[in-house]
């Protein structure tokens, strides 16, 4: 099966979500970790929405539900596609990761483009590591670009959530 494109930051609750939708889907993934979705993540999402679509794509349960309100009630243009409990393959369970791919890709289908994805490996660590003190340049990327800490992969995930090509960096 092909991947098909979607030029957005789709929002899922884990990283089982992310897991199961890149198997066939090419774009950017944003992990809540459940309701663990505190100021820092609601003002980096601010920012994200002014550079892409944002599609809200969290399980129809409770959790999902209070996800998509408060996200919903501080960014105005987010996109929420919401998924049926009787879209799933796995009858024990319920969310994203148990829907059947079909569903996902026919609720995704208007945000579909033949746009290549463009994900760039900015080598964090190498750059990182010219450093004396690698934390200052961590500090300096998280800072310039209003960034959540993270590790390296996270780090990178987010500049290219935002555009950010890598000779721009510093």
């Amino acid at each position: 099966m092909n991947k098909i494109n979607i030029d957005a930051v789709i929002l899922v609750e884990g990283k089982t979500d992310v897991s199961y939708l890149s198997a066939f889907i090419n774009s950017y993934f944003f992990v809540t970790n459940g309701y663990d979705i505190n100021d820092e993540k609601i003002q980096f999402l601010k920012l994200v929405s002014s550079v892409k679509k944002i599609i809200i794509l969290t399980d129809p349960d409770e959790a999902g539900k209070n996800i998509r309100e408060k996200i919903k009630n501080q960014i105005n243009s987010v996109i929420v596609v919401e998924i049926e409990k009787n879209s799933r393959k796995n009858y024990m369970k319920f969310g994203v990761a148990e829907s059947n791919i079909s569903y996902i890709i026919n609720a995704l289908n208007p945000f579909k483009t033949t746009n290549e994805i463009v994900k760039y490996n900015y080598n964090l660590s190498s750059l990182i590591s010219l450093d004396e003190n690698p934390e200052n340049i961590r500090k300096k990327i998280i800072t310039k670009y209003r960034l959540i800490d993270g590790n390296n992969k996270s780090l990178e995930n987010q500049l290219n959530m935002l555009g950010i090509k890598p000779g721009e960096i510093l």
